[in-house]
């Protein structure tokens, strides 16, 4: 029987950097709640950002925010897993002379960013809808820092290439979106923030179930019996994943919670 149900949200549920769902998803949700499943929404976002999307359910899910970092229930954290003080500055000042990305740091509270590019503030505080502010020097809250995001206007990768050897000795390092590499404490994991959730409820893996569509989802989906990726994922997380569901434009994520009520209330 399903016991547990988590999705990733950008590339899953919506284009990247959406926050709009068919509403059909929340009735599906309240249901599966209803009949006592337990649902989180997991992604690179931070809280505030899921919580646009899910906030009539706020009480009923758990939100996994920066990659499992920050794990909240209606409003308030119940984990929160921060990024060693030191090795964050000594990052910043590497990334402070590396070109091509802008800098995002998340705290409990919301995203922070010294960039001075407006369209950047628009995709974060607008399109993201992320509660926050444009600070002095991010540096100054380093030592509330629960992820750092870099935004790559040219791809994703080049920067990843460049930081994954030198630094993963000390972060949790991640292509997470076609621009965006997410850095987390070490051993910071959306799959650790599930694990949690497993042991919290006494939940198995083959009790699990779980979508996504990046690399940042591989390591739920070997927390999960049942694990789905996006058709538009790249290949090797397809691979990673038990099986395919259709894309966001297609509701497929939704036609799958739709077949698991019915598992569920059959098993009633």
């Amino acid at each position: 029987m399903v016991r547990l149900i988590v999705t990733d949200i950008d590339g899953t549920l919506v284009p990247e950097g959406g926050s709009r769902v068919n509403p059909e998803y929340m009735t599906v949700i309240r249901e599966l709640t209803d009949l006592g499943v337990r649902f989180a929404a997991a992604s690179g976002r931070q809280a505030s950002s899921i919580d646009v999307i899910f906030h009539e359910l706020r009480d009923r899910i758990y939100y996994l925010g920066d990659n499992g970092a920050c794990i909240q229930k209606n409003g308030q954290m119940v984990r929160g897993m921060y990024m060693e003080e030191a090795d964050l500055l000594a990052l910043l000042k590497e990334l402070r002379e590396m070109p091509g990305q802008r800098l995002l740091l998340s705290v409990e509270e919301g995203y922070y960013t010294d960039d001075r590019d407006e369209d950047f503030h628009r995709l974060v505080f607008e399109e993201y809808k992320g509660m926050g502010k444009v600070v002095e020097h991010v540096e100054d809250y380093a030592d509330a820092c629960i992820k750092l995001s870099l935004y790559c206007e040219e791809g994703a990768r080049g920067i990843y290439d460049l930081l994954y050897d030198r630094w993963k000795d000390r972060f949790t390092i991640y292509v997470s979106g076609a621009r965006w590499v997410d850095i987390n404490g070490l051993g910071v994991t959306k799959g650790e923030a599930v694990r949690w959730l497993q042991e919290r409820y006494e939940i198995k893996p083959e009790e699990t179930v779980v979508f996504g569509d990046n690399y940042n989802d591989i390591s739920m989906m070997r927390r999960a019996g049942r694990s789905y990726a996006s058709e538009l994922s790249h290949p090797d997380i397809r691979q990673a994943a038990g099986d395919v569901v259709e894309s966001y434009e297609k509701d497929g994520v939704l036609k799958v919670l739709k077949q698991i009520l019915k598992e569920v209330q059959n098993e009633k």
